[in-house]
This record gives C-alpha cells, sequence and structure tokens, in this order.
C-alpha cells in the first residue's frame, strides 16, 4: 500500500514537532475531562433532579452522541478549510454550554446543553488526529498517536479526582464551571501555539463529503479499525460509566475512593502506553493491536470471575488491566484508519471518533438498563464488546492488510 505523502507546512525542529504533540495531546484530553470529571457526581445529580439511573446516564449519552456529531461536522470542514480556525470554534462551544450545564434547572436542559458540549469537545480529538496525519504516516504517525494519548491520559488520572475534590466544597454545578474555566483557557493556547498544518484547501460541497465517505467505507482497512474502535469505546465506557454506580452504589464507597479508582486506573493506563511504541519497533500495527485486544478480552474475563469472589478490589484491579491493554489497540486502529486517506484526513478521523462515540453511547444505557450489580454486568458487557472488537480486526482487516508500509519510517519523539 503507498501513502500519500502530506505537502502541508511541517512544524521545524524535533522541539517544535515535541512541543506540537503535547499541545494537542493536551487538547485532546478535553474529551476525557469532559466525561471524567462529573461522574463522581452522578449519583448526586440523580437524587437532586428525583430521577432513574437509566435516566440520569442518558446526560453520559447525550454528551457522547454530541461528540459523535461534532466530530461529523469538524473533520470535513477542516480538510476543507484548516485545522486551526474549526479547532478554536469547536473549543469556544464548549466553553458556552459548560456553563449552560453548570445551570442546568431538570435533566432534560442538562441533557440539552451536555449535548451541545459534546459537540464542541469533539473538535480537539478528531482535528487532533487529522494533524498528526498531516505531518506523519505509517509507523511514526502510530507512535504520535501513542505519546498524544500519554499526555491526554493524565486527563482521566486528574478529572475523577478535580471532581470529587470540587464536590467536598461545592455541589455538581462547580464542576461544569471548572471545564467551562479549562476549555477557555485551551482556546487562549490554541490562539497562541497552534499552527496550521493543513495547507491545502478543497470545497466543502455535499457531493464531495459524501464522495469522500465512499472512498473511505471502500477501504477494508478503513472499516475494520472503524469498527474495532466502536467496539473498543463501547467495552471502555462499560467502565467509565458502570464503575461510579457498582463502586458507590453497590460497594457504598465515597465519591472520593472512587475518584482515587479511577485515577489508579488512569496511572495503569499511562504505563501501558509506552509499550505500544516499543511493540512498533518489531511488529506492525495490526499485530499490536491484536495483542492488545486478546489482553483486554482476558482480563474482561477475569472481572465476571472475580466479581462474586474478590469484591471490589478484583473487579477494579481487573478492570484496569483491560483499560491498560487499550492502550494497544486505540492509537493503532487510528494508525490504519487513517493511513490510506491523507487527503481526506480529517473526514476520517471524524468518522472514525464518531464510530467510537457510537459505540460508548449505546453501551452507556444498556449497562444502565441492567442495574448496578456486583460488577458482574459491566464484565460481561466489556467481554462482550472486546471480543466484537476482535472480531473486526481478524476478519475485516484480516491479515493481508497487515504491513502499513514497506518502507523504514524515522520516528521523530
Amino acid at each position: 500500500m503507498n501513502a500519500r505523502k502530506s505537502t502541508a507546512p511541517q512544524p521545524q525542529g524535533a522541539g517544535r514537532q515535541r512541543g506540537l504533540i503535547v499541545l494537542l495531546g493536551v487538547m485532546a484530553a478535553l474529551g476525557p475531562m469532559t466525561v471524567d470529571m462529573y461522574l463522581p457526581a452522578l449519583p448526586e445529580i440523580t437524587r437532586e433532579f428525583a430521577t432513574t439511573e437509566a435516566t440520569i446516564q442518558i446526560t453520559l449519552t447525550g454528551s457522547l452522541l454530541g461528540m459523535g456529531v461534532g466530530s461529523l461536522l469538524f473533520g470535513p470542514i477542516s480538510d476543507a478549510r484548516g485545522r486551526r480556525v474549526p479547532l478554536i470554534i469547536g473549543l469556544t462551544i464548549h466553553v458556552i454550554f459548560s456553563v449552560a450545564s453548570a445551570f442546568a434547572g431538570n435533566v432534560a436542559a442538562l441533557i440539552v446543553f451536555r449535548t451541545l458540549q459534546g459537540v464542541g469537545s469533539a473538535a480537539a480529538p478528531s482535528i487532533a488526529m487529522a494533524i498528526v496525519r498531516d505531518i506523519s504516516h505509517g509507523r511514526a504517525a502510530s507512535v504520535r498517536y501513542s505519546l498524544i494519548m500519554m499526555v491526554s491520559m493524565s486527563a482521566p488520572i486528574v478529572a475523577p479526582l478535580i471532581g470529587s475534590l470540587i464536590l467536598l466544597g461545592t455541589d455538581w454545578h462547580g464542576i461544569f464551571i471548572a471545564q467551562g474555566a479549562m476549555s477557555a483557557l485551551l482556546v487562549v493556547l490554541g490562539l497562541l501555539f497552534l499552527p496550521e498544518t493543513r495547507s491545502e484547501r478543497m470545497p466543502l460541497r455535499e457531493s464531495r463529503v459524501f464522495a469522500g465517505a465512499a472512498s473511505l467505507f471502500s477501504d477494508r482497512m478503513f472499516v475494520g479499525a472503524a469498527l474495532s474502535q466502536l467496539a473498543m469505546m463501547a467495552a471502555s465506557f462499560c467502565y467509565i460509566s458502570g464503575l461510579s454506580f457498582v463502586a458507590q452504589d453497590w460497594y457504598g464507597v465515597s465519591p472520593q475512593v472512587y475518584g482515587a479508582i479511577l485515577a489508579v486506573g488512569a496511572v495503569v493506563m499511562l504505563m501501558m502506553n509506552p509499550l505500544s511504541p516499543l511493540l512498533l519497533r518489531r511488529f506492525m500495527p495490526h499485530k499490536v493491536q491484536i495483542i492488545g485486544l486478546v489482553g483486554a478480552l482476558a482480563s474482561s474475563a477475569m472481572i465476571m470471575v472475580s466479581a462474586g469472589w474478590l469484591g471490589l478490589p478484583g473487579v477494579t484491579a481487573f478492570a484496569w488491566l483491560c483499560i491498560g491493554f487499550q492502550q494497544l489497540v486505540i492509537p493503532n486502529n487510528q494508525a490504519m484508519g487513517l493511513f490510506n486517506h491523507a487527503p481526506r484526513a480529517g473526514m476520517a478521523a471524524a468518522l472514525i471518533g464518531t464510530a467510537g462515540t457510537i459505540g460508548a453511547a449505546l453501551s452507556a444505557p444498556l449497562l444502565g438498563l441492567a442495574g448496578t450489580d456486583n460488577g458482574f454486568n459491566m464484565g460481561f458487557g466489556m467481554f462482550a464488546f472486546y471480543a466484537t472488537s476482535l472480531a473486526a480486526s481478524v476478519f475485516v482487516i484480516g491479515f493481508k492488510n497487515d504491513d502499513l508500509t514497506t518502507r523504514p519510517v524515522r520516528i521523530v519523539r
């Protein structure tokens, strides 16, 4: 397979490239911060609005669906008009509806505002992926996606802790005020330091958009990567949305202890993240992805086994392993999905991001309907989705598409 090289302006020097990757990682962290900061407050919001667990999960689903819509909006626009301006606009939308969420008077309003907040947050991760594809491809792109994830994975460490600490001094409204302040800071950083990496322009016409989507869906590697990402993120949000109720309602821990549990899980993710670049020195991205999926599948099976045996310590320990193994899957899905599509990297990134948010949005309410238990339901959901992700990788991508490039790639860290 031959990939077209980008003619976009490149950040000059290894130092500037590293600085750009760090900035993109911080911006990509907006999605996890949007979700994870308010997770410790879910039971409190449920009680304040006198609603059900399944209903309050819709505030999470709405945010995820908004991210999917936002990805489809900002991705093609960034292909047509450049990366920088759409990213700043998305961040600004996030500021506005973070503040609106803080003043929501009922659960319906919160669902609407969270959905629009999700639309704004989608610009950062999808355009960040496209920027990486503008300046690199193949193994180099896969490594850079891993480095962005390493930076952005600080969000799941600090977000639940920040949310739980805010709850010590105020209520859930303060969490959304903090999110608005955070995205406002990112607007300033983007205006000051984000370069434009997309020098080419193309007309933003409906026919061209559909034609571009058709070309993407004719590529088996893209389709397989998108399906794998959809199921992977569904499994991830079984953990994210389910553990709040498992830990706090079933096992009775405080929001602060729950925040610490999520933080330790994020540390495991951070520790596993460097493993992908190391494995990429020997294996192609598809093989590394398969290794991660097999590890996650085995760990999710152990969640079900340990739920009735070891209780919360066993459930959380094996859940941490699951999300740790995901760090071998997600960046390699992104690299495979975008490899053949440099001219439409924004759209390709948007569709892969949308696939992930669709999976996450579906899994959250389904798990809510299953009800809170000792963690078996969460483990079963994760196992089913990891198996689906593995099937997409093996049967759709296939091993004939294993090599992303036959040329050596110099990776600038």
